[in-house]
């Protein structure tokens, strides 16, 4: 089958108005059971021909938790500043930004990583970025089997807070999602993307207080970490579980507004860029 025959197959882009996204929008939920399948194929694939197999979803954050526990609070001697064990202070930012980071790169080669199949048969290419990051839920399931586990060792069980979690995340999933979308059409067409993503990632790593809590950044730097979106999902996730605090309903809308804002801009943007995917293949 030629290109210019696939490119027949795909249904030709309307103005890109708000009733055609939400047009988009409905096909896709219409569409579910064909994100589940890709969601469990995806998943089925992830550990494919590994030796430890799913035992790399613990090994891989744990092992992180402890170099980084013994680098920062036992020769820099960082202070978690929560009254709480460094360990866990450090897991309870670490497993939302292992999330983020594997959610965005695994999303973002989602659709390059498909080509052969989006060049057979039309289908919602919004499907692959969004199963890429269901996908990472799996992995985040066991990054908080962990911290559970880590909290009855240091007899410090999660506060009565902690039911904000679920609607954290899915606020949180709601921006990767936003994030990945225009990333996995965009490196399609370059492919530089893949790489620019994950040096971005780095940076990002370090100007969100992951591995430090918020209180010791100096003054004069604290606006680039009010900009910062993932600052704010880790600091409500240590104010729920640590501190047994309410998130702050002002914060919650404001992380709400982001996620909705970026998923719809993102979603948007990967449409238009869709009816292209064949001549890129």
């Amino acid at each position: 089958m030629t290109q210019a025959q696939i490119a027949k197959r795909q249904p030709l882009r309307r103005g890109a108005g708000v009733l055609d996204l939400a047009s988009d929008l409905l096909g896709f939920w219409r569409r579910r059971e064909l994100l589940w399948h890709m969601t469990v194929r995806h998943l089925r694939g992830q550990y494919k021909q590994s030796v430890l197999g799913y035992a790399w979803a613990f090994l891989n954050p744990l092992s992180q938790m402890l170099i980084m526990s013994f680098v920062f609070s036992t020769i820099l001697q960082i202070d978690s500043g929560y009254g709480v064990p460094y360990p866990m202070f450090l897991f309870v930012g670490l497993i939302p930004w292992i999330f983020f980071s594997s959610a965005l790169s695994s999303g973002t080669d989602s659709v390059v990583n498909a080509a052969s199949l989006v060049s057979k048969v039309y289908f919602p290419r919004e499907v692959l970025p969004t199963a890429a990051v269901l996908t990472k839920l799996v992995d985040l399931g066991f990054g908080l089997i962990i911290l559970g586990s880590l909290m009855v060792y240091y007899g410090d069980p999660p506060e009565a807070t902690a039911w904000w979690l679920p609607i954290l995340f899915f606020i949180h999933m709601l921006f990767v999602l936003g994030l990945s979308y225009p990333l996995a059409a965009l490196n399609l067409y370059f492919h530089d993307v893949r790489f620019l993503v994950g040096v971005v990632l780095t940076l990002w790593f370090y100007l969100t207080p992951v591995l430090y809590p918020i209180d010791r950044v100096p003054d004069k730097y604290n606006f680039i970490f009010e900009l910062n979106p993932n600052s704010l999902f880790i600091n409500a996730y240590r104010r729920v579980l640590l501190q047994g605090e309410s998130p702050g309903l002002d914060r919650v809308l404001l992380g709400l507004v982001i996620a909705v804002a970026t998923f719809l801009i993102g979603y948007y943007l990967f449409k238009r860029m869709e009816p292209g995917f064949a001549d890129r293949i």
